[in-house]
């Protein structure tokens, strides 16, 4: 039913919106097609990295998917471009501020190291199973047990996408919601180490 190359126009209606508030997975992952590529351009060409302009697209991703499975929603389904696009912004300006407030990075430095990937696939000791464990209690029920057969059975991703009945697009944007929250729960928990430490 959704085909097609992510720049062709599309008219997106109240089906559509409802479909994607359920969690359709065909639904989903038109979503994440058509406006992953836009996104990606759209970044690509104001960050200074590739793996950078892909977090925020996830987190724009994030938020609006937020939105429309919210009580409110989204009261005009047409204008739905328009409000990714502002959603995009905002994530972006939220980043420049961020940004200012710490060093700048060189435009040819390498992206540091996002040590948490590895700690999520391979999560053996009791602290780490617990951070995990303590970042997915604040998801709803079905994106957490998504999560936990990822992180912590090391189910097969395809399998975890069949069995839940979500997209490939969808559990990407899963799976970058829950890294950035166990990163944060990770630094805060190493700052009070260092904190005691200290005293």
């Amino acid at each position: 039913m959704f085909t097609g190359d992510s720049l062709t126009t599309f008219s997106f209606d109240s089906e559509y919106m409802r479909r994607l508030a359920e969690g359709d997975p065909s639904v989903e992952e038109h979503f994440t097609a058509y406006f992953g590529r836009l996104l990606f351009l759209k970044l690509r060409g104001r960050v200074r990295s590739a793996q950078l302009a892909e977090d925020m697209k996830q987190e724009t991703f994030l938020r609006v998917l937020q939105q429309i499975r919210s009580k409110r929603g989204i009261d005009q389904p047409e204008r739905l471009g328009a409000f990714v696009n502002r959603v995009c912004e905002n994530v972006m300006k939220e980043f420049f501020r961020s940004e200012g407030r710490h060093p700048q990075v060189g435009e040819t430095a390498p992206d540091p190291m996002d040590d948490t990937i590895d700690l999520l696939g391979a999560l053996v000791d009791d602290e780490r199973k617990r951070m995990v464990h303590s970042v997915l209690a604040e998801l709803s029920g079905k994106d957490r047990t998504i999560l936990r057969m990822v992180f912590l059975e090391d189910t097969d991703k395809d399998k975890v996408c069949s069995t839940m009945r979500v997209s490939r697009g969808y559990l990407r944007v899963l799976l970058h919601r829950a890294r950035q929250r166990l990163k944060k729960v990770m630094l805060e928990r190493d700052a009070a180490k260092q904190m005691r430490a200290g005293d």
